[in-house]
């Protein structure tokens, strides 16, 4: 990037495989834009978003503040067009490799993992499961609500991994033998995850607890954590798309066995 910001489009790749580098200047952004409007069909918008997505969320990092305020609208508009059509694949391989660059400023990395957050979930599952262990990877260094966030998209793609029968094999799945600080944060994740009772809702109080709430009694949710987690806890396994309890008893009787491989 011309302004100030040319290491940040350095993307390595994940797979030894090589990414196109491709920048985009300020003046361009009123063309991407343009293109953005005039897609429309999936397939158009899809292919707009695969080419221009990661390069304008670098531009997050200009000195310019006309062109960081252009990407701010252009991904307003954009976040319109992506949550109407579900079917939209967003660029998360390449969008993972920038978020782990190091020289990526963390207004750039903190806009990237919102579309990470918003595009793995849509991919096929074998395309989650070649990715899960580049969500390992990017866990290492980043924010503790991050991290939260990463191990959500993770903990309900592990069901469909294939591992070797070997455990010794199957450590190397994810690599987590040289990340014991990694292995220990997805332990406390997944103990959390296995202490959730089924149908469980927590909602924030919005004021003083009436009489019901006094006595135990929450309607459509619970105002406080089950039993033996926290508030911070209840909350990082619920996340923003709570799981079904049929989705949680899933991920539960996988998550012994994941354990009994990694502990």
């Amino acid at each position: 990037i011309p302004t100030g910001g040319e290491g940040l489009m350095r993307i390595h790749s994940i797979y030894s495989k090589p990414k196109v580098k491709f920048n985009i200047e300020p003046n361009q952004l009123e063309r991407v834009f343009m293109r953005l409007g005039l897609a429309e069909t999936d397939e158009q918008l899809q292919s707009i978003i695969s080419k221009f997505l990661p390069p304008v969320l670098l531009k997050l990092s200009s000195v310019q503040e006309g062109v960081r305020k252009k990407v701010m609208e252009l991904l307003v508009h954009l976040n319109k067009r992506i949550k109407s059509r579900p079917k939209i694949q967003l660029p998360v391989e390449t969008l993972l490799v920038q978020y782990q660059d190091p020289a990526a400023v963390s207004f750039v990395t903190n806009f990237t993992i919102i579309y990470i957050k918003m595009g793995y979930p849509r991919l096929p599952m074998d395309k989650q499961c070649e990715l899960a262990p580049s969500l390992v990877t990017a866990m290492e260094s980043k924010p503790q609500l991050q991290q939260d966030s990463l191990m959500q998209l993770l903990i309900p793609t592990l069901y469909h991994v294939k591992y070797p029968a070997e455990k010794a094999k199957g450590t190397s799945v994810f690599n987590l033998g040289e990340k014991p600080e990694i292995v220990q944060q997805l332990l406390d994740f997944m103990l959390d995850v296995l202490l959730m009772p089924y149908g469980f809702v927590l909602r924030e109080p919005q004021s003083r607890p009436s009489q019901g709430q006094q006595q135990g009694v929450s309607g459509v949710g619970l105002a406080q954590p089950p039993p033996g987690m926290s508030s911070y806890a209840a909350k990082r396994v619920v996340g923003d798309n709570p799981w079904t309890a049929e989705q949680l008893e899933q991920v539960k009787n996988y998550l012994k066995k994941f354990i009994a491989i990694y502990s």
